[in-house]
Parts: structure tokens; C-alpha cells; sequence
């Protein structure tokens, strides 16, 4: 087999393979063989079924088969001798003419290679990246404090419905054959602004008209609360007559030593100026995942943007399209490249980060990620803690499961590669509230957009 290579340019190649009758022949003659010994045929013994008449019958297939198993095992080969770091698979170019394996002995294929442009970057005081530091608001401060207080409150009767009271209404239509229901709860933190003020101020007893549909927004909620089924709620008149039977009101509890244990347990926190020290620790805490996501994704595109890393896009494109089995369409392709593109540049980055300063990642790491990982997935069903060694056989049974394994390492080369250029580069510290961080992410979440729609 003899295998040529022409640069087309410095991302482009073809790959000429030519491969002879000695490359195949000898494989091909065994194959038979081999046939030749199992087939059953009518009015032969087995292995006693003349040659000629097996190779009539396979020899093609078994030819072509061969000539393409030499042929692509001689590519992948000639990639990895020659070490070329290549994108994508190898094309069939469309100088690659038909092949006759009834006449031919020897075969010709082109192919096309792309080739991984060279990462030529230094990570030193020239990159420049903001890192958000959250500065805690008074009034956010103030916000948790108050959550603290309701929610370790009391619940009391109350004369006059107040905002995020809990309500126990009659609701009623005067109109014949309307609906009534008795001893409704209705939670006034899930009813808009808007129509909250129609129920502000109401007594025991008062009544008002509402239209329940603009009460309860989401359907499934009204029409529990009006005890009929989804379908039949789009039918109804959505005006009733609400009428109070009872109000509950949370008594908001008192910042003081009852609390503090009630929170973080028996002496944990035994002042005010402690108390309010630990809630802005856990606000800080709360929203460092945000600030770490941001530097992150400032890391990517700071990278991306000083690599300046030119890809070979036709060839590319062409690659994405083959290998869709026809669920890429030209336009989708059109309007993702940009963001497959980038996605590739940083891969591309990072691998070189890797490799050339000697970073891997070890089986602890991936285990301390696979950990956090299931404390997230429990602390969604409302489980803060899980017993060490229950923790340590989900995180090993999830790094068993292939998919897992691999998206846990890439997570983990990923990490390793932020934390090494937050050490070399010059990261610059910037206060902001939760609340411009928050625009500086829908921000960045709308260019994402954008350049999907490009």
C-alpha cells in the first residue's frame, strides 16, 4: 500500500492511498477459505463445496470488503505515524473514481484531511479577565433576613388579607348552573400585582368579584383550585364572586437567640452582628457559583478571541453534514457554525493548556466531582446531607457509567485549565451586586443567541 500526502494549504490535505492486490489478496484468499469450510450448499458436503463455485459467489464482496478495511486502517495509520492532529474524519474527495472490483486489481481513493491549526498562545499579565466579586446589597441582606423571619414565623389569624397572606374563600356565580366551591385556599403569593389589589384590605366575611383565570395564570393550578379538570376550565366563566372565610397571616419571628438556634442550631450564632455576618457569608456563597460561571465563560472567549485560531470551515461544514445521516439541514448548519466554531477553537485551547504545561486530571478529582454532583441531585429532593460512604458508591456508580465518566472528566480538564490561567493571567477584581451581575449573564446569554441566530 503506498499512501501520498498533498497539502492543500496549512489546514487542508489529500491523502492518495493506493492499495495493491499483495495488500488484500492473501486476506481475501484465507476468507475464502474459510467460507469454504461452513457453507452450506444444496447437493454439497459441508467443506466440500468446489472453490470456484465459492468464489463466484463471494468473492466480490469479500474483495471490496477487504480493500476498504486496508484502506481505512491504512488512513488511520498514516495519521497517527505521521502524528497529524486532524479535525473531523477523513472525506472522500470527489476526484475518487468508481470502483470496479469484477476488473480492478488495484484501487485508488483520495481523500480529504483537515488539519488542527497550531494554538500559539502565552498565558501571562497581557490577558486581561474581570472577575466579579458580589458586593451584598443592604437590601438584599435584608431580603434573606426577612425570609429567615417568615419562615421561621408563626401563623396567625389575621382581620384584613395582607400581602402573601393564606385565605380560605367560598367562590360562587350567580348565573344558574355556575360553579361553587366551599373552603378554597388561596395563597396571595401566587396571584400577580395587579390583581392582588382587588383582595388587599378585605375582611372576614367581604366579598369581591375576580376573574379566576387572571388570579391563577397557570391553568393546571385554577383548575385544582376550582376542583374541575383542565378541559373544562377553558369552557367556564372565568368571573366568580370570592368570598373570605378565614385569614391566616405569618407572624414574622423576632431577631433573637430563638432564631439563631432555630437556623443553625444551639449556640451556633449567638449575636445579631454574627447573625448578619453568616447571612452575608451564605449570600456571598450563594452566588459565587454565578460569579465563578461568568470568569469561566470570560476565560473561554478571552482565549478564543487572543488565539485567533483559523479553522478549515468548508471542509467543516462539509463533515457536519455527512455525518448528520440527513438531520443537519444546510440552514440549521448555517446558523449554529459560529458556535460549533468557537466550541472547537476552545477544545482546540485547551488541549494545548493541557498538554503543554503537564496538567491532568486524576480519579480523586473526578470523584470529588462526581460528589458534588450527587449532593446537587439529592439537595433537589430536599436531602442537605448524605452518609459518606452512600455518597462515595453513587459517585462511583455514576463514574462507571461511560457518559458520565467522559463529561465528568472534560468538566474536570476544564477546571484545571481556568484555575491555571486565574494563576498566570491578570484577573481583574471587580465589585458588582447580584443584580448587575445578573445583567451582565442575560447579557451574555443574548449574544449566545445572537450568534446561534447569525
Amino acid at each position: 500500500m503506498n499512501i501520498a500526502r498533498e497539502n492543500v494549504d496549512a489546514l487542508n490535505a489529500m491523502l492518495t492511498v493506493k492499495v495493491e492486490k499483495a495488500d488484500y489478496e492473501g486476506k481475501v484468499e484465507a476468507t475464502l477459505r474459510d467460507y469454504r469450510r461452513k457453507a452450506h450448499v444444496p447437493g454439497f458436503r459441508p467443506g466440500m463445496v468446489p472453490m470456484g463455485l465459492i468464489k463466484k459467489m463471494y468473492q466480490k464482496s469479500i474483495t471490496a470488503d477487504e480493500v476498504l478495511k486496508q484502506m481505512s486502517e491504512g488512513i488511520s495509520s498514516y495519521i497517527k505515524e505521521n502524528h497529524l492532529h486532524t479535525l473531523g474524519d477523513p472525506l472522500p474527495n470527489e476526484k475518487t473514481q468508481p470502483l470496479d472490483f469484477d476488473t480492478q486489481t488495484e484501487f485508488e481513493f483520495i481523500y480529504d484531511v483537515a488539519i488542527a491549526p497550531e494554538v500559539q498562545l502565552s498565558i501571562n499579565s497581557n490577558i486581561k479577565i474581570p472577575y466579579y466579586d458580589i458586593t451584598i446589597a443592604d437590601e438584599e441582606l435584608q431580603k434573606r433576613i426577612d425570609g429567615y423571619q417568615k419562615l421561621y414565623g408563626k401563623m396567625v389569624d389575621s382581620e384584613k388579607i395582607e400581602r402573601d397572606d393564606l385565605a380560605i374563600v367560598d367562590l360562587s356565580q350567580s348565573k344558574e348552573n355556575g360553579i361553587a366551591v366551599k373552603d378554597a385556599m388561596l395563597s396571595l403569593k401566587v396571584i400577580p400585582d395587579a390583581e392582588q389589589q382587588a383582595l388587599l384590605g378585605l375582611s372576614v366575611g367581604e366579598s369581591v368579584e375576580a376573574n379566576v383565570r387572571k388570579m391563577l395564570t397557570n391553568d393546571i393550578d385554577c383548575a385544582a383550585f376550582l376542583k374541575i379538570t383542565k378541559e373544562q376550565l377553558a369552557a367556564i366563566d372565568p368571573i366568580f364572586t370570592v368570598t373570605v372565610k378565614k385569614i391566616t397571616h405569618i407572624e414574622p419571628a423576632d431577631v433573637n437567640q430563638e432564631l439563631f438556634d432555630a437556623i443553625y442550631g444551639k449556640d451556633v450564632i449567638t449575636s445579631k452582628e454574627a447573625f448578619t455576618d453568616r447571612v452575608k457569608s451564605e449570600l456571598r456563597s450563594s452566588s459565587s457559583s454565578k460569579s465563578e460561571y461568568c470568569f469561566a465563560d470570560d476565560v473561554r472567549d478571552t482565549l478564543v478571541k487572543s488565539a485567533a485560531l483559523e479553522l478549515p470551515e468548508a471542509f467543516l461544514k462539509r463533515w457536519l453534514l455527512q455525518t448528520s445521516d440527513g438531520k443537519l439541514a444546510q440552514e440549521e448548519l448555517d446558523h449554529s457554525f459560529s458556535s460549533f466554531a468557537d466550541g472547537l477553537r476552545w477544545q482546540l485551547i485547551k488541549e494545548h493548556i493541557l498538554r503543554q504545561q503537564n496538567l491532568e486530571v486524576t480519579e480523586e478529582t473526578l470523584l470529588n466531582i462526581a460528589k458534588k454532583t450527587v449532593l446537587q441531585q439529592f439537595a433537589m429532593y430536599g436531602m442537605a446531607s448524605v452518609n459518606e460512604d452512600r455518597l462515595t458508591e453513587f459517585a462511583n456508580s455514576m463514574l462507571n457509567r461511560a457518559e458520565d465518566r467522559k463529561r465528568i472528566t472534560e468538566r474536570a480538564a476544564e477546571n484545571l485549565v481556568v484555575e491555571y490561567v486565574r494563576s498566570n493571567a491578570a484577573v481583574e477584581q471587580k465589585k458588582v451586586s447580584n443584580e448587575q451581575l445578573d445583567e451582565i449573564l442575560n447579557l451574555k446569554s443574548e449574544i449566545l443567541n445572537l450568534k446561534s441566530e447569525i
